[in-house]
């Protein structure tokens, strides 16, 4: 048996064990269509389609042996084969094609099935800001439609969800698409395909679809099955760390990093950060990473070693991807630059007008050729190099522009798809920066990057006003499911500073309480030594302990007054709840303790950062919040009083 063979079973034992439904039955008919019947979601009329053509077969034949079922579509040139594999509770639909003329760059295993019992469709998102999480099922627009890895239809009246999980993006995109509704007379209509880039169609990823009577708790297990089958990096501890860029931006220098390590010293007790992360704006362009600048005249090393001094671990910002069009770098290499078929260079960023004067000393900004030999060797020095400055914490950003489709660009060596270029480039940085150190990447493809990084961007750049909180609340609680799974979740920097903020007092404890309670990356900008103690301690509370705690959200297929974050301790058989009210009007709701923890009662507190108010044993909770507060409660069956000073309970 293969790897990869292996690989997939042990993805549909791990699926298996947390799917709570009935198994799903496949119906199929002589013509070559199928239906997939679930208790509450149905897709009907399924039939395979290739570049979003359905099928012409000269002759189809179907077979059945146990609870297999296969479907050969015979083709003037070749044949298409699905099995249908009823294994426990998840039935897997997996192709195999054969003979063709050409290399379609679209394969779909469903095309346009009817969808009968949904009404929203529940998002993992693929990329920062990916719109993760239940939407109402597209209608006018494509925005919610295309969807990957974990894909929940959810019923329109209370019944059984139906999760269908993609595991395998070592080579292909494989997705749902929600076509939206007004190009179907009303009907929702699916198609569960795989992007090959017209590179080869061996291989091809198999789709996995199971019930599961909770949402929430299906796409979470649909994320493990996920992470089993392409493997996940999960042995960091939580990070906390410090990172330059919401306070300085392109403009932190040497001198001032040695300031601020001077001024964290000098604040007690001490806040004990992990790292101290410098951001970008050290380079005098993008691309030449390793060039001393006027910012940084003996280069990193020296910023490395004083970081390292002050008992941090040292973190750098690099964009590995980037090049800057006055770059040494371009003016070397111009060959190495990414283009299109036409030969014209692909531009990802382009500066001509003031942003140059908030520091930006490139107008134009290039992709990389990773399939080069010559530049994956250069990218390898680079970060060799870092390694040796002393520098364990990598935030590697703009990683998406290696997923430039192969069939649409010029690549030095051609034949792979850009998911497996970019493995090959994320492999090779792991191996240079070696298993101890801290990856985060930033603007990634999640699924793609899946089993190297510890950290994940899910959110845009934070912004300090409540407006500039919204994308950060939807894409974490979007991305919670996979969250402390994939790895952990970047929700971006807090802002704790007064200054330069229109946040006040109750939003910013809020907003950080949410980071705090989601149990992914905890960093914030902001220099502690010029902050108020009130802020400081608050950070201070929000301190990771030694064991992840995640946050499940009881409340994500059925909205509530309330956002509400749930996080179990099960080690102390307690746990933290948190309310937060995001609208602008005053909220007031009543919660069941069974509703929020599984139990008839508990021993409930209000929960602060100095302090616990003991409420006794309650059945339920009656929640009564202002515009943009938030609520923080612990709820105990044995009777524990929470830790005033640590949100971990450490």
């Amino acid at each position: 048996m293969n790897q990869r063979c292996l690989s997939y079973i042990l993805c549909v034992v791990g699926f298996v064990t947390t799917v709570c439904a009935h198994p799903l039955k496949t119906v199929v008919y002589q013509d070559g269509r199928f239906d997939v019947l679930g208790s509450s979601v149905k897709l009907t009329n399924c039939y395979p389609a290739l570049d979003n053509r359905a099928l012409t077969s000269l002759s189809i034949k179907v077979t059945e042996s146990g609870d297999r079922k296969t479907i050969q579509y015979n083709l003037l040139h070749g044949t298409f084969n699905l099995e249908l594999n009823s294994q426990g509770e998840v039935l897997t639909i997996k192709p195999l094609l054969t003979g063709l003329e050409s290399v379609p760059g679209l394969v779909s295993l469903i095309h346009q099935a009817k969808v009968e019992g949904a009404s929203k469709v529940y998002r993992t998102p693929a990329i920062i800001s990916g719109q993760g999480g239940v939407k109402d099922w597209p209608a006018n627009d494509a925005r919610h439609s295309e969807c990957h890895a974990v894909t929940g239809l959810l019923p329109s009246t209370p019944g059984h969800n139906l999760i269908i999980t993609a595991c395998d993006y070592k080579i292909y995109r494989p997705h749902a698409y929600c076509h939206p509704t007004h190009a179907h007379g009303g009907e929702q209509r699916l198609d569960l395909r795989i992007a090959t880039e017209n590179v080869a169609y061996d291989h091809l990823p198999v789709f996995f679809l199971a019930e599961h009577a909770d949402a929430y708790e299906g796409m979470r297990s649909g994320a493990q099955a996920v992470a089993d089958f392409m493997g996940d990096k999960n042995d960091q501890p939580q990070s906390y760390h410090w990172c330059s860029w919401y306070y300085t931006y392109y403009h932190l220098t040497a001198a001032m990093v040695s300031d601020y390590l001077k001024g964290f010293a000098i604040v007690q007790p001490p806040v004990r950060l992990q790292t101290f992360q410098i951001d970008a704006g050290y380079a005098p362009h993008v691309g030449d990473w390793l060039t001393p600048s006027h910012k940084f005249p003996q280069g990193l090393g020296p910023a490395a070693k004083e970081i390292l001094a002050h008992n941090y671990r040292a973190g750098i910002w690099i964009a590995p991807y980037m090049v800057g069009n006055r770059s040494q770098l371009f003016a070397d290499h111009p060959d190495w630059i990414l283009c299109r078929n036409d030969g014209s260079p692909i531009v990802q960023l382009k500066f001509y007008g003031e942003e140059r004067l908030w520091g930006a000393m490139d107008e134009e900004i290039y992709v990389l050729d990773t399939s080069n030999p010559a530049v994956m060797e250069h990218l390898r020095q680079i970060f060799r190099t870092l390694r040796k400055q002393g520098f364990t914490f990598f935030k590697t950003d703009f990683m998406y522009y290696g997923a430039e489709d192969s069939h649409a660009v010029r690549r030095f060596a051609p034949g792979k798809t850009s998911a497996e270029y970019q493995r090959e480039l994320f492999e090779l940085i792991r191996q240079e920066i070696g298993p101890e150190s801290y990856w985060l990447g930033c603007i990634a493809p999640f699924p793609v990057m899946l089993g190297y990084v510890d950290g994940m961007r899910v959110a845009g750049d934070i912004n300090p006003s409540w407006e500039g909180s919204t994308n950060m609340f939807d894409e974490t609680r979007g991305a919670q499911h996979i969250n402390n799974i994939w790895w952990q979740n970047d929700p971006d920097a807090m802002i704790l500073r007064s200054r330069y903020s229109n946040l006040t007092d109750e939003e910013t404890k809020s907003i950080a309480l949410w980071i705090g309670m989601t149990g992914g990356v905890i960093n914030t900008s902001d220099l502690f030594h010029e902050i108020t103690q009130e802020r400081v301690d608050l950070f201070r509370f929000l301190e990771p302990g030694a064991t992840k705690l995640t946050s499940r959200l009881p409340f994500a297929a059925t909205p509530r007054e309330f956002e509400v974050l749930v996080r179990e301790d099960s080690s102390r058989k307690s746990w933290a709840v948190y309310f937060l009210n995001r609208n602008n009007s005053r909220q007031a709701s009543r919660f069941s303790i069974r509703e929020l923890i599984g139990v008839e009662s508990a021993t409930c507190f209000n929960w602060d950062l100095d302090k616990a108010e003991p409420l006794g044993a309650r059945d339920s909770l009656s929640i009564d919040l202002a515009p943009h507060h938030g609520k923080l409660m612990f709820l105990s069956t044995e009777g524990k009083t929470p830790n005033p000073t640590k949100l971990s309970g450490e």
